[in-house]
C-alpha cells in the first residue's frame, strides 16, 4: 500500500545500494555450471472470502458478499554464485478484484485521505510497487571460518509462539488485507534492508546472531500496519472510516524516526537438552500508537514540543507513531519424557512500552471521537508464554487419524510492571475497554492427517480470559495432486462487549463500550478458501 509523504528518493536510493551490492558482488563470481546452482519455485495463488454476518456499522446488508479476491504470484530465486556465496531473491505480486463489498466500504469513505489515495480503496490492496513486489533480496556470503553476513532486503523471526509474540519483533506486519489469522507469519511480515551476522561458537554449544537496520527502508516498512481506513478488516464500528483525516500517520518525529538505526543481538545454546536464547533488540513498537495534539485542553500526547520535534502534531486530534523501545528476551524449549511432550517458554521485558490513556469525562477528543486520544503513558511490561506441544496417539483409534494428532497449548500474558488502575491506561485507541495489570489468553491448536498426509483438518481456538471473548478457526488442507492445494477455513469471533456505534455518539464516546481485543472483530466472521499451485 501506498502512503504519500514517503520519500521517493531515499527509496530509491536504498534499493540501489542494495542492488549494487548484490551486482558488485555477482559480477565477481563466477557462474556455477553445477545442475543446482540456480534453484527457482514458487506459487500461483487465488484467494477468496465472504461475509457470514450482517456488519451492523454499515448501511447495506453485507452478508454473503464476497469481501476478498486475491491473486498472488510468488517467485523465489537462489544462486548459488560460489560454494560459499549465494544471491536470494524473493518476489510477489498481488492483485484483488473489486468486490461489490469494496464499493460498499469506498462509498462510505474507506481509504479516503488527501494523500492521493482518495476515493481507490484497492490502493490499499494491490501490490505492484518495486518497494512491495521484492519481499527480500539479499547476498550471503562467509566472514572467516565461523561466520557469515547476509546484506539486504530480508526478514528476521525471534521467538517461540505461533500467535501473539514476546519476541517477535524485529520487524512490523501488514494487517490490512488479513489479521493475525494467516498462519504463514513471513506473508504477512514487513521485510526490511539489514546487515546481519551469524557467528557460530561450538566451544560454548551456540551461536551470536546480530543484526543492524541501517534505516533505508520506507516509511511505510516499519511498524504494524492495522486497517484504520476503513477497510475489510476495520474494527467494529469504524467501516468506511479512515481516520488518518484527524490523525494521519508520522514517521519522523523523536520518539521513533523511521530513518533511525534500530537492531539486536541473540545468543542461541544448547545447555543439557534444553535449547535457549538470551537477547537485546532496539526496535519500533509495532502497535501503532496515538501521539495527542495539544491543541485541545486535556490532551498531554507525548509533549509535542520536546518529543516530537515540532511545535505540535500536524492531525487534527493527533498522529499514529511508533514510538522506540528496548526489549530483553529469553526463550527455552525441551523434551519432557514424563509428559512425552515438548515445553517451550518465551518472556520479554519491554521497556518503556507506550499505552494509550483515556482522561473521560475531562477529555473533548476521547468524548466526541473515541476513548484514547488523551496521550500516552509509558510503563514496563513483562510479556510470556508457556506452550506445550504433544502428539496424542488416541485418535488413531478414536478418530481414524492415520498418525498421533498434533495438539499444542499456549498461555499468553502480558504483565505489566508498577501497575496502577488511576493512570487509566487503555489497551488501544478507539476501543474502551481498560487495561488490567494481567492479560491472560489462552489458545490451542489440534491437527491430523489422512489419506498419506493429503487431507490435514486443523482447529484452532482461543479465549481472552482477562477481558471476554475468542475466536475459532476450524479448517481443511487437501492435497488435490503433487502440486495442488486446496485449504477451506472459517473464522468465527465472539465476545461479550463490542463498540456500539448507536449508543457511542457524542458526548458519550468515551464512556459507552468495555470492548477487549475480539470485540473488535464483532460481526467480522469470515468463509476463506484458497487455491494454490507449487511449482
Amino acid at each position: 500500500m501506498k502512503r504519500k509523504g514517503a520519500s521517493g528518493a531515499r527509496v530509491r536510493a536504498g534499493l540501489k545500494k542494495l542492488g549494487a551490492a548484490a551486482a558488485l558482488a555477482a559480477s565477481a563470481m563466477p557462474l556455477h555450471a553445477a545442475d543446482d546452482a540456480l534453484r527457482i519455485d514458487g506459487y500461483l495463488r487465488e484467494e477468496l472470502s465472504w461475509n457470514t454476518r450482517n456488519w451492523d456499522d454499515t448501511p447495506e446488508n453485507e452478508r454473503g458478499k464476497l469481501s476478498m479476491a486475491r491473486t498472488t504470484a510468488r517467485l523465489n530465486i537462489d544462486w548459488k554464485a560460489t560454494e560459499d556465496v549465494s544471491v536470494v531473491a524473493k518476489l510477489r505480486a498481488v492483485g484483488e478484484f473489486r468486490t461489490s463489498f469494496l464499493n460498499d466500504l469506498e462509498k462510505m469513505g474507506a481509504n479516503n485521505y488527501h494523500d492521493g489515495s482518495r476515493g481507490n480503496i484497492m490502493k490499499l490492496y494491490n501490490r505492484n510497487d518495486i518497494g512491495d513486489v521484492v519481499r527480500e533480496l539479499y547476498i550471503d556470503f562467509p566472514l572467516g571460518d565461523r561466520s557469515r553476513m547476509r546484506f539486504g532486503k530480508q526478514q528476521i523471526a525471534w521467538g517461540e509462539t505461533d500467535f501473539f509474540a514476546a519476541n517477535d519483533l524485529v520487524h512490523g506486519f501488514d494487517y490490512t488485507w488479513r489479521t493475525f489469522l494467516e498462519p504463514a507469519n513471513e506473508e504477512l511480515r514487513k521485510t526490511n534492508i539489514m546487515f546481519k551476522l551469524n557467528v557460530d561458537v561450538p566451544e560454548l554449544d551456540g551461536g551470536i546472531e546480530a543484526f543492524v537496520r541501517p534505516g533505508w527502508d520506507r516509511k511505510e516498512d516499519i511498524g504494524t500496519e492495522l486497517d484504520i481506513y476503513g477497510g475489510r478488516w476495520s474494527g467494529q464500528p469504524y467501516a468506511g472510516v479512515d481516520f488518518r483525516n484527524i490523525d494521519p500517520y508520522d514517521f519522523d518525529n523523536r520518539e521513533g524516526d523511521y530513518k533511525d538505526v534500530t537492531g539486536g543481538i541473540r545468543w542461541s545454546g544448547l545447555a543439557g537438552d534444553i535449547n535457549y536464547s538470551v537477547s537485546y533488540l532496539k526496535t519500533f513498537w509495532p502497535m501503532p500508537i496515538m501521539n495527542g495534539t495539544s491543541k485541545f485542553n486535556g490532551m498531554p500526547g507525548t509533549s509535542p514540543v520536546d518529543t516530537v520535534g515540532r511545535r505540535d502534531t500536524t492531525g487534527l486530534f493527533g498522529n499514529v507513531i511508533y514510538p522506540m523501545v528496548d526489549v530483553f528476551g529469553f526463550t527455552a524449549s525441551g523434551y519432557a519424557e514424563w509428559a512425552d511432550a515438548v515445553f517451550s517458554t518465551e518472556v520479554a521485558y519491554i521497556k518503556d512500552l507506550p499505552y494509550q490513556i483515556s482522561l473521560v469525562p475531562n477529555s473533548f477528543a476521547s468524548q466526541v471521537v473515541a476513548p484514547g486520544f488523551d496521550g500516552i503513558e509509558r510503563k514496563n511490561v513483562l510479556a510470556w508464554m508457556l506452550r506445550m506441544d504433544k502428539n496424542i496417539a488416541a485418535t488413531q483409534s478414536l478418530l481414524g487419524s492415520e498418525k498421533p494428532m498434533f495438539f499444542s497449548v499456549q498461555l499468553f500474558d502480558k504483565w505489566v510492571l508498577n501497575y496502577d488502575r488511576n493512570d487509566r491506561l487503555l489497551n488501544s485507541v478507539g476501543w474502551g475497554a481498560r487495561t488490567k495489570e494481567h492479560s491472560f489468553l489462552l489458545t490451542g491448536i489440534f491437527s491430523l492427517s489422512y489419506d498419506n498426509g493429503r487431507i490435514k483438518p486443523e482447529f484452532v481456538v482461543g479465549k481472552d480470559l482477562t477481558y471476554g471473548g475468542g475466536f475459532a478457526v476450524p479448517s481443511v488442507t487437501v492435497e488435490l495432486a503433487k502440486d495442488w492445494r486446496w485449504k477451506v477455513e472459517y473464522d468465527a469471533f465472539w465476545s461479550h462487549e463490542w463498540r456500539d456505534a448507536r449508543k457511542c455518539a457524542p458526548p458519550n464516546a468515551g464512556t459507552c463500550d468495555d470492548a477487549g481485543f475480539f470485540g473488535v472483530f464483532h460481526d467480522r466472521d469470515q468463509l476463506y478458501t484458497s487455491l494454490t499451485y507449487l511449482f
